[in-house]
């Protein structure tokens, strides 16, 4: 059996061609970086980031990133060439527009529409980047940001240097008060802490090289079944399909990039259906109704199409290690996973190639 899996979460944004679960979104032109990848993030301080996906911005400098959940209370951040803004948000907002140049996302001086939170961030960062905010003043600057911003702010103006610690004191004590129970309290109280007592230089021994983290599922893994039910009851097995060379697809309909991937694995369809190729796609949508709606859209005229309707806890992507779409696996004649990581139709067709 030849099985190609494309598991699609690695670019999860919007591309305007399906609504977002949660209707929120964050959008914005940046005129001078058509074609660069942008990434999109919920920023944690010490803990690991959550990617909400990544997509390459159009040649008109527009991007547009359909959330597949709602806002929360904190801190995002984007990143796209050497530039990495964090800003913070209330947990309200539905649609967070920017506007600028690459040069004025790292002066603070782009526009913003769509949070109030994180136009008096910008605000504030802006007027430090310009100089207009003499070193005594920061702390009264930064009292009329709600805490979070205020120590985002904090960081960012004085980082771990020990002329900022009663700003950083002043700030933790907000923080404590009002939001005691936030992870970014219990953060930057360690941050803090650092701060009044730094690590000693060479006295901890050297902490032993990490193993790099192993893929889920690796090339030569038999690949594990999947068994769930069609948009319209049908129950379908990824192992009743041995003897084929098939595509398993993991995307979504919220899923920009996985829109945007389809018309690439379509093609390959259409063109080897006959001789044995064909697709089994999993979806990691909560609707049942924007699913066959972006099915029909797509054009995704393969029968198998199979979901828990559970979205980010999928069984089935938690069994192959799916955290980001689109990704593919080629699976071989045997059930063995051939290959990682395909995108696009000649990459899609070469591996196909070797397997028919």
């Amino acid at each position: 059996m030849v099985l190609l899996a494309s598991t699609l979460f690695y670019s999860c944004g919007g591309d305007g061609a399906s609504a977002s679960e949660s209707g929120a979104s964050f959008s914005g032109n940046i005129a001078d970086a058509a074609n660069i990848t942008i990434h999109f993030e919920k920023y944690n301080m010490s803990r690991a980031s959550h990617i909400i996906g990544s997509q390459q911005i159009g040649a008109d400098g527009t991007f547009n990133f359909e959330m597949p959940t709602a806002y929360e209370n904190g801190l995002y951040r984007f990143r796209v060439g050497q530039s990495r803004i964090i800003f913070p948000v209330k947990g309200d907002e539905t649609a967070i527009n920017i506007s600028g140049t690459l040069k004025e996302l790292n002066n603070y001086s782009f526009s913003v529409s769509g949070s109030d939170e994180m136009v008096k961030y910008v605000e504030v960062m802006g007027k430090w980047k310009g100089g207009k905010i003499p070193v005594p003043k920061i702390e009264s600057e930064l009292s009329a940001l709600d805490p979070i911003p205020a120590m985002a702010a904090a960081i960012a103006i004085g980082g771990k240097s020990k002329a900022f610690l009663n700003l950083h004191e002043a700030i933790y004590a907000r923080l404590k008060n009002d939001v005691s129970k936030s992870p970014y309290t219990m953060d930057y109280a360690s941050f803090v802490n650092n701060i009044k007592n730094p690590p000693v230089a060479n006295k901890r021994p050297k902490p032993a090289p990490r193993a790099k983290k192993a893929d889920k599922m690796n090339v030569g893994d038999i690949a594990p079944n999947i068994a769930l039910k069609s948009p319209d009851g049908k129950n379908y097995s990824l192992n009743e399909l041995k003897g084929k060379v098939v595509l398993l697809d993991f995307w979504a309909s919220w899923c920009g990039p996985c829109r945007r991937e389809n018309p690439a694995v379509v093609q390959i369809y259409d063109k080897y259906k006959a001789k044995g190729f064909t697709v089994f796609s999993v979806s990691l949508d909560g609707s049942t109704d924007r699913w066959k709606k972006a099915i029909a859209q797509d054009k995704l005229a393969w029968p198998y199409h199979v979901s828990d309707l559970q979205k980010w806890k999928s069984a089935p992507a938690k069994e192959y290690g799916v955290s980001s779409i689109p990704k593919t696996f080629m699976i071989d004649k045997e059930g063995k996973i051939a290959s990682v990581g395909l995108r696009g139709a000649a990459s899609i067709e070469r591996e196909l190639l070797k397997l028919l």
